[in-house]
């Protein structure tokens, strides 16, 4: 048991800060209102990528805070009395995420491109890792 306890797991760590990041990601059914999104990290940014499908630019809010992002929006449905419906009258969705620290917030560029919203949130370059150089100095 002691050994359980010192062994070092390192997916269990990367699984542990992408919770502590973006909320739990294991797969769990998603409401039929609910948002699904994608998020990955690239060198320089964060990329969220969410299916919005027949909304437009007007049906969506994007407010994006110190460490928190909130996706608004509402699907309107067509005029007249439906006879079958299975994909919902007028509903709105909100999700909120939590966001890490570091990112340029003044930064962030939203488009919506055949149904997909793309969300693009750059680091701080001040925030992102860099190479420190390694001089050698010459004793004579």
């Amino acid at each position: 048991m002691f050994a359980q306890m010192l062994s070092y797991d390192p997916y269990r760590e990367l699984n542990d800060l992408s919770r502590r990041l973006f909320g739990d990601t294991r797969r769990v059914p998603v409401p039929t209102h609910a948002l699904p999104i994608d998020i990955r990290e690239e060198e320089d940014r964060f990329v969220l990528e969410a299916d919005v499908p027949g909304l437009t630019p007007a049906d969506l809010e994007i407010v994006v805070a110190p460490e928190r992002l909130t996706i608004k929006g509402q699907r309107k449905a067509a005029d007249g009395q439906p006879l079958h419906r299975e994909r919902g009258g007028n509903t709105t969705f909100e999700r909120t995420l939590a966001l890490p620290r570091g990112l340029d917030l003044e930064a962030v560029a939203a488009k919506l491109d055949a149904g997909v919203l793309t969300l693009v949130l750059p680091k701080r370059a001040a925030d992102r890792p860099r190479t420190i150089p390694v001089t050698a100095t010459r004793a004579d």
